[in-house]
């Protein structure tokens, strides 16, 4: 491990960042190599200036400067208080790096390669992301990860070509030294595919030359859905659905269509599938409509026949995309609303620390957790979490305590900027007056609510208990009741929903409903699963028209289409699930689109509603 630590130094310290200022004199020890030197004075500037800008300034050349000289510990430390107490500074790649070299060094390999990756995620910076890149390869190159890994940390993190080849590559060896050669295969045709390295594709070539593909037959598409039991009606729709696209493509003695009861079972979902894989050339899959079941055909499919691409019409649970190349889900994720509810509120609104009151259920822990991941991948932060009961009149205990981590968090920052050894000294009177008398303020307050009107009231109730922000939320907060509950509270607020929510009423969907009843003598129903899946056969013929069908090349066809027409709007795919949303805000009691990311007009909406409370 020391071997590799020059290595992270050089990178770390290959450019400055600093113009003329008052450190100028200090910088200029420090450019001479002479370290030792500087630390004293650094370290004066650092305890005096510390929530100045030069004290910004100092707090880096300091960190640096502990990195030369051997002091890793208190390097890591003010790397620490500096990105708890700077969350904007422009030096915070910088840090994040400083504390991700120390972290490797000490053998938190993972840690502190997912720091660098996070940098390369958000980071704007060419120097920083330069700087994180080549640390991160030296990483990999030394095989200090497991194949486990780095699998999570390329499903998390696929920021660049040249690192994402490093880990492909790292992953296919494991497959071929296990005898797994269709995995081994995937992964060393991904690296040809993904990086443009002589090197990584040299030894990718010659896994892949000793692989044999598989043969095709019969091209045949499944589809699994309920036909029988408690969710049969859902299971007749999605097969309506996807029998009128197979019969208006005109693949009759073209293409077969078989259907597979799954119960709603994923057990016999998965048993199912695996018989018609091993009976019939299966070319695609449409299916299953359920997310257990389509979780457990994804896990399988995705690990053993990545040449088959799975569409789920309906399924909305987080993750199912990312359990293999060839799975997508045309419905959209809640994994997808919260990441883009969570990119809006960083890219257009500049905050960058949030409080959540998540509701208890499946909704709301899928939700936040996944809002959480969003704002850590982009640089941002929860800096308060509480749940809470949907339905209950009073929230005060909840949101006092959420208060309390809020008080927590200043008074932490105000014992760095006084340059305290204890940073959780508390003074208690001032405690008490901050909870009796002040607001709170979360710059980002996320309440993930399940209807319209919940999101109202805990919106009003937050206001009541002195907790302000700028509130956001996802698709339970799209309805009429919202406005009604939230009044005023709720202007200048911001939501993400489904386009597929917003589109009704267009050709694609008249044309649609016309021909559908005209075949099945009802109309689609409002839950859209008839059309959804009418939408993943599409996709799906669509592409075998486009391709010969063999091999790969319609699940590389669908990741490489940039949108398909739906009857609902664009389906736009984004690692495998449609990330087709919008943001909605309230302006003078109406629901608008957000189309467009602009700070200046989005701080002046915000203004006024703020005043009010």
């Amino acid at each position: 491990m020391n071997r590799l630590f020059p290595l992270f130094l050089a990178a770390m310290l290959s450019t400055s960042v600093f113009a003329q200022d008052d450190v100028e004199k200090v910088k200029s020890v420090v450019k001479s190599g002479r370290c030792s030197d500087a630390i004293a004075p650094l370290q004066k500037i650092y305890s005096s200036s510390f929530r100045k800008l030069d004290g910004e300034k100092a707090s880096v050349m300091l960190a640096e400067c502990y990195l030369r000289t051997g002091k890793k510990d208190d390097a890591h430390d003010v790397a620490s208080r500096f990105l708890e107490y700077h969350v904007k500074s422009a030096y915070r790649e910088r840090m994040e790096l400083a504390r991700a070299v120390v972290d490797v060094e000490k053998g938190s390999v993972f840690d502190g390669v997912e720091a660098m990756l996070r940098v390369l995620s958000y980071s704007t910076n060419p120097a920083a992301r330069s700087r994180a890149k080549d640390v991160v390869i030296q990483t990999l190159a030394a095989s200090l990860l497991t194949a486990d890994q780095l699998q999570s940390l390329l499903e998390k993190y696929p920021v660049d070509r040249e690192v994402m080849g490093w880990m492909q590559l790292q992953i296919g060896r494991e497959c071929q030294n296990a005898k797994r050669y269709r995995a081994a295969r995937y992964w060393y045709k991904k690296v040809l595919k993904t990086s443009s390295s002589e090197n990584l594709q040299k030894t990718a070539k010659k896994g892949i030359s000793a692989l044999e593909g598989l043969g095709a037959g019969f091209p045949t598409v499944l589809v699994l859905a309920p036909l029988s039991g408690d969710y049969a009606e859902f299971g007749a729709a999605a097969v309506q659905g996807s029998l009128l696209a197979y019969e208006q493509a005109g693949l009759k003695d073209k293409v077969n269509i078989i259907f597979q009861d799954t119960h709603a079972d994923a057990a016999i979902a998965l048993m199912r599938t695996q018989r018609a894989v091993n009976q019939d050339s299966i070319i695609a899959i449409v299916g299953p409509i359920m997310s257990a079941p389509a979780t457990s055909v994804a896990a399988w499919l995705g690990s053993n026949f990545q040449h088959v691409p799975m569409l789920t019409p309906t399924a909305t649970d987080a993750g199912i995309a990312k359990l293999g190349p060839n799975i997508f889900q045309v419905n959209i994720t809640m994994d997808n609303l919260a990441q883009t509810i969570a990119d809006f509120a960083i890219k257009c609104l500049d905050i960058r620390e949030f409080g959540v009151m998540s509701p208890l259920g499946e909704f709301g822990t899928a939700m936040s957790e996944s809002f959480t991941k969003a704002v850590e991948r982009r640089g941002g932060a929860v800096v308060g979490f509480r749940n809470y009961e949907e339905g209950r009149p009073d929230y005060k205990t909840e949101f006092n305590l959420l208060r309390d981590v809020r008080f927590s968090q200043v008074n932490r920052r105000r014992n760095i900027a006084k340059g305290l050894s204890d940073l959780n000294t508390v003074n208690p009177r001032d405690r008490k007056l901050y909870l009796a008398d002040s607001t709170s303020d979360f710059p980002g307050l996320f309440i993930p609510a399940t209807n319209p009107a919940d999101a109202g009231a805990m919106v009003s109730q937050a206001a009541f208990n002195k907790v302000s922000g700028t509130y956001l939320g996802t698709s339970g907060w799209y309805g009429r009741e919202l406005l009604i509950q939230g009044k005023r509270l709720v202007e200048g607020s911001y939501f993400s929903v489904p386009s597929l929510d917003m589109n009704k009423g267009n050709i694609a969907y008249t044309n649609f409903v016309k021909d559908f009843t005209a075949r099945w003598g009802v109309e689609p129903g409002e839950d859209k699963v008839s059309g959804l899946s009418y939408d993943a056969a599409n996709i799906i013929f669509s592409a075998l028209a486009a391709v010969s069908g063999q091999d790969d090349d319609m699940t590389h066809y669908i990741n490489a289409t940039k949108d398909f027409k739906g009857i609902y709007g664009d389906i736009k795919f984004r690692h495998g699930a449609n990330a087709n949303t919008r943001i909605v805000t309230v302006n003078k009691g109406k629901f608008e689109v957000v189309t467009a990311c602009e700070k200046q007009d989005v701080a002046e909406k915000n203004a006024k509603p703020k005043k009010k409370k």
